[in-house]
């Protein structure tokens, strides 16, 4: 009954997600992402005999996956491409869930596993990525499966055949992230860290058998392999494959590469290259689910202080703990003390979440199966409240669960005010669809003169194209005569207004009635207003 029971939750699982990958529109990063994988498609399919159109700043990226994605979707009609695109990100993102579901039932249990799985699925930062985001999320991808395949070959490298197919496999795997952003490989540090330290000290993870010359040599052939990968769809290196590379991981790894942004956190607005240093801390308080926040606590106070429970249950448990907890608290350390640059909430730090649902996974399991106390009865009921409470908001944000906020951030509805909600504008595909409904904007077959704020430029015109009765034309955002303004409340600042005390978001800068309007729980995504 219970495998029947896992099979459908999983079913259920597996159906909302497609559907969410068909609802969303375009995210920002989606049309440059695609533009990337269809002119390295047509270079390497024409075998170098196209000229390659260098976009903005896609010298920085190998763009593995996007050409991968890229040839998927020509097994399609072209008028699904986008849709293909989305489905093609969350099959790979399912798969990141099933590597931690491994990496778990690896060092722990399946049960465990099981419940990190489903915490992995419904954790509304990386769900909400799941469609949209080709880069981040296809580090969650590489991260955890390298973690899982170099685990694996810690305790088998004296069986040949197993040592040789987890080379193979970890060099694929790792270059898949080299071949998705160059410093994916500083993902790995804490884990090869950590797992030297075993090796040279405690032999628990690795096997009691275990050679460091035999390593040296295995990832040694594991970076080719990453290395060949990498370089395969780049034709930006193909001058000097063994230069070229090094110099563009320099400069896309300097502070100052990609500008100065923006960005609004709880409140307050920074520069991208001064952040206050609990940033990431900031951003995971206020978009983890209360009961997420609960567990942690839980297992603070319960279960480090019953360790006899999980001693009984699992060999090593310290160490395998030790790891985990340094996977995810070394990075983070790590940029609270350089503070580097970061937006956009925690994208970039989105193959750190299928580690941090570990903890409460573990705090879960505790409450299961050791439920006779008093005390950890009422806690597990408050759990299962508090998790009945988030699924309730979870679901009513569907497709937009990426701009969650919990309780703690007050009157979700002003939320506007505190953060950057829908950041990357995937909401505008909705939006447009509700133009026919408003009379003003295709009255009198007039052509309107419409600017766009916090909204990539490319997606809103191939969303307003398909409407046919709709005639309009784009003016810049600070023309005299606009028609109307569509937008999203990014942060909008012109040359005389890039310093700190004068940027606004375009909620703020262009305020008005909301003529029409996407919105989950009070909280306005994107709008259009009238202009001035």
């Amino acid at each position: 009954m219970l495998k029947k029971v896992e099979v459908f939750t999983l079913s259920l699982l597996i159906v909302f997600a497609t559907y969410c990958a068909l609802t969303i529109g375009s995210s920002w990063d989606e049309i440059f992402e695609m533009n990337i994988g269809k002119e390295r498609f047509k270079y390497l399919f024409s075998f170098g005999s196209y000229k390659y159109f260098d976009f903005y700043n896609s010298r920085f990226y190998p763009g593995f996956y996007n050409t991968l994605a890229i040839f998927v979707s020509k097994m399609f009609p072209i008028k699904y491409e986008i849709e293909i695109w989305h489905l093609t990100n969350t099959v790979f993102s399912i798969l990141s869930i099933v590597g931690i579901y491994k990496i778990t039932s690896y060092l722990f249990n399946k049960k465990v596993g099981k419940i990190v799985f489903l915490l992995c699925f419904i954790n509304p930062i990386f769900f909400g990525h799941m469609a949209m985001n080709s880069k981040d999320t296809m580090i969650v991808f590489a991260n955890v499966w390298s973690t899982y395949i170099f685990l694996r070959y810690l305790q088998n490298q004296n069986l040949s055949n197993k040592r040789n197919r987890y080379v193979l496999l970890g060099g694929l795997a790792v270059g898949f992230g080299t071949g998705v952003r160059l410093p994916f490989i500083a993902t790995l540090f804490p884990l090869i860290i950590f797992l030297l330290i075993d090796i040279f000290f405690f032999k628990k993870i690795c096997s009691s058998k275990f050679s460091i010359k035999k390593f040296s040599f295995d990832l040694t052939k594991v970076l080719i392999i990453a290395y060949l990968i990498t370089i395969s769809t780049w034709p930006h290196v193909y001058n000097n494959i063994f230069i070229e590379p090094f110099k563009i991981f320099i400069d896309q790894t300097s502070p100052g590469a990609f500008g100065v942004n923006w960005l609004l956190l709880n409140g307050s607005f920074f520069d991208t290259l001064s952040l206050p240093k609990p940033y990431i801390l900031i951003n995971f308080f206020y978009k983890s689910p209360e009961f997420i926040l609960l567990c942690y606590l839980i297992f603070i106070f319960f279960v480090i202080g019953n360790k006899n429970f999980f001693l009984s249950q699992f060999d090593f448990f310290w160490i395998k703990l030790s790891l985990i907890l340094f996977i995810f608290l070394f990075p983070t350390i790590f940029f609270i003390v350089i503070a580097y640059r970061v937006y956009d909430g925690l994208r970039l730090f989105l193959y750190l979440i299928p580690y941090f649902n570990i903890i409460p996974g573990l705090a879960i399991y505790y409450l299961i199966y050791n439920y006779k106390p008093l005390t950890l009865k009422f806690l597990s009921g408050v759990i299962v409240s508090l998790f009945i409470y988030y699924l309730f908001i979870f679901i009513s944000l569907t497709p937009y669960q990426y701009t969650y906020l919990n309780i703690f951030i007050g009157n979700f509805s002003n939320a506007y005010k505190k953060f950057e909600n829908d950041y990357w504008a995937i909401s505008i595909k909705e939006l447009v669809k509700k133009i026919p409904k408003e009379t003003s904007l295709v009255s009198n077959n007039k052509k309107i003169k419409i600017a766009f704020c916090g909204v990539p430029h490319n997606t809103a015109k191939k969303e307003l194209s398909k409407l046919k009765d709709l005639k309009y034309e784009q003016k810049y955002l600070y023309s005299k005569d606009i028609d109307f303004i569509m937008m999203t409340n990014r942060i909008v600042a012109n040359k005389e207004e890039n310093t700190l005390d004068k940027v606004k978001t375009c909620f703020e800068k262009f305020e008005g009635e909301n003529l029409i309007a996407v919105e989950r729980n009070g909280l306005i995504l994107s709008t259009i207003r009238k202009g001035f």
